[in-house]
């Protein structure tokens, strides 16, 4: 778990670096944002929160409803506030978000393509649904039924090692080729 940042931003820091990181990520959801400000001791939940809020009320970014939840990023307004006000936040701090996002960029695409949840299904079966999705499109979509949630559970979290392996060997079987 990250630390904490030791000094606590101003309100006009906090929003800008907020700005400043949806600028670097590009469009993210919420709990994507948490996740980089936490990780990297960027800022804490509730300063990141009480940030989107008043930046989404100032039209200085776009919020957009999606099916992972709230879909942040930043508005023409935001980047003129970057513009005009980033020399208020530390460099150090910015330097610090340029260097965390690249990997965790990388990170979100390759959340992005895959995919794993756990649902109940009644008194003891449980299904792991996972795929595939690249460039918007679904690739492979399974759904197991499996007797116990710890069962689902593991299934889920080997799918991310394991996905382009099962891919490879499905199109292999199912197209003819491939070892028996």
């Amino acid at each position: 778990m990250a630390e904490l940042p030791q000094y606590r931003l101003g309100d006009v820091e906090r929003r800008l670096v907020t700005l400043y990181a949806l600028r670097e990520l590009g469009p993210c959801t919420n709990l994507q944002l948490i996740a980089f400000t936490a990780r990297h001791g960027v800022m804490n939940y509730f300063d990141l929160q009480l940030a989107l809020h008043d930046l989404a009320l100032a039209g200085l970014i776009l919020r957009e409803g999606g099916p992972s939840g709230d879909t942040f990023a930043i508005a023409p307004q935001g980047e003129e506030a970057i513009r005009l006000f980033a020399r208020r936040v530390g460099s150090s701090l910015l330097t610090r978000v340029e260097e965390a996002v690249p990997a965790f960029r990388e990170e979100m695409r390759r959340e992005r393509e895959l995919f794993c949840a756990v649902s109940h299904e009644g008194r003891s079966e449980y299904h792991a649904r996972m795929g595939i999705r690249e460039n918007g499109m679904d690739l492979l979509r399974l759904d197991l039924s499996l007797p116990t949630a710890e069962m689902a559970e593991r299934f889920c979290a080997a799918w991310a090692g394991s996905a382009r392996e099962v891919y490879d060997l499905l199109i292999r079987r199912l197209s003819g080729g491939g070892e028996p």
